[in-house]
């Protein structure tokens, strides 16, 4: 069972990361965009496989890592909308 969830969470990782590079090529024609929204799929994906193992400590280490994820999150968005703000008050 532990495997089918690991290919699991492995294929839809994939599936957001393609959605998400085929989302910024659109746009824009370097990588940095797409990495940087790539970044917290990867981290809480790899923070919840680390959650199905039966180690108490590693458990606790992939809590860590899907609330880490979620926060960095929410800094990016803010820091999104303080640098369009300033942006904006610059013209």
């Amino acid at each position: 069972m532990f495997t089918y969830q690991l290919l699991l969470i492995l294929a839809l990782v994939i599936i957001y990361c393609a959605v998400i590079f085929y989302f910024c090529k659109r746009f824009q024609d370097g990588l940095s965009l797409p990495l940087i929204l790539m970044f917290p799929i990867i981290i809480f994906s790899l923070g919840f496989a680390l959650r199905l193992t039966n180690n108490k400590t590693i458990i606790d280490v992939g809590y860590f890592v899907t609330d880490s994820s979620s926060a960095f999150i929410s800094i990016l968005f803010t820091g999104a909308i303080i640098l369009g703000q300033l942006k904006y008050w610059k013209k």
